[in-house]
């Protein structure tokens, strides 16, 4: 005898059903995870030896047990699928070169490692992870302009061509007694300044930032120059953009220290006044030039 087809179709739904009803029976709930949250990152210095604390971290980055977790924005809340003692390593992230699209663990800044108790739904909160450079770093610039010697407190001079004015401030300053000024008016239009001595040898292939607390009215360059066998070679690494107030940056300069024929390298500034403009500012405080 045959079977009507609509027989056969209440047959399947039903089988389908069954089925159905059987997955959800044997699937385990998916887990609930915990959460941590963390409000503050504070970077921990010794002033002496490493200059400024002054930090700008947009970013952790989470492990837990030796397994990346996540990158979680500032101040971050984060789900951990784990339960019960935890060990999380914390990393601390910026906006290389300023640009927010650009975010990376800063690899001279140590991972903190935290031993946590987690419980799956609570919210732990970590008000404020510490976190400090690795010990073995190499500090080959350091200015802060706080020193009282002969130069006026500055470690960077004006270039031949430059016809604008370069000395320190102590009314604008970010942290301490004074601060690095640049100024470039409308008959001298043109402003230029480079670390005094020969420079400095920098190992292609580590990890090399340029760090430092600046604001400005207009934009203005900064860089290296480069000492090769044939003579100075101007690097420019970035154009910065007007800060009304005081900002930080991370400049990554392996790229440009990697294929360059330079033996030594130099910190260099340069700002050109911009059309409509009568007056050029930039101050600077904290620069650091720093590898692994």
């Amino acid at each position: 005898m045959k079977i009507p087809e609509y027989v056969l179709y209440v047959l399947f739904l039903c089988l389908l059903a069954s089925g159905m009803g059987s997955c959800s029976l044997i699937d385990p709930a998916d887990p609930e995870p915990a959460y941590i949250k963390i409000k503050h990152v504070k970077i921990l210095s010794n002033y002496e030896l490493q200059g400024t604390a002054s930090s700008k971290v947009t970013d952790v980055w989470i492990y837990n047990q030796g397994s990346y977790q996540g990158t979680y924005e500032m101040p971050a809340r984060f789900p951990i699928l784990a339960s019960g003692r935890q060990k999380i390593f914390i990393g601390a992230g910026i906006e290389a070169n300023g640009i927010a699209s650009t975010s990376e663990f800063y690899p001279l800044y140590k991972f903190k490692e935290s031993d946590v108790e987690l419980v799956p739904g609570d919210t732990l909160e970590l008000d404020t992870v510490e976190i400090g450079y690795f010990p073995e770093l190499q500090y080959t610039y350091f200015e802060d302009f706080e020193k009282d010697t002969a130069g006026g407190g500055i470690s960077l001079d004006l270039t031949q061509a430059s016809l604008g004015s370069l000395g320190t401030d102590s009314v604008v300053v970010f942290e301490g007694r004074r601060s690095m000024k640049m100024t470039v008016g409308t008959a001298p239009n043109f402003v230029e300044c480079v670390s005094v001595g020969d420079g400095w040898p920098l190992t292609k292939g580590r990890d090399i930032y340029l760090e430092m607390n600046y604001r400005c009215n207009q934009r203005f360059q900064v860089g290296l120059i480069g000492i090769t066998p044939t003579g100075p070679q101007t690097i420019p690494v970035i154009i910065l953009n007007p800060q009304n107030d005081w900002n930080k940056i991370y400049l990554r300069l392996g790229p440009y220290v990697n294929p360059s024929e330079a033996i030594k390298f130099k910190v260099w500034m340069r700002m050109l006044l911009e059309e409509g403009s009568s007056e050029g500012i930039v101050y600077i405080d904290n620069i650091k030039l720093i590898s692994n």
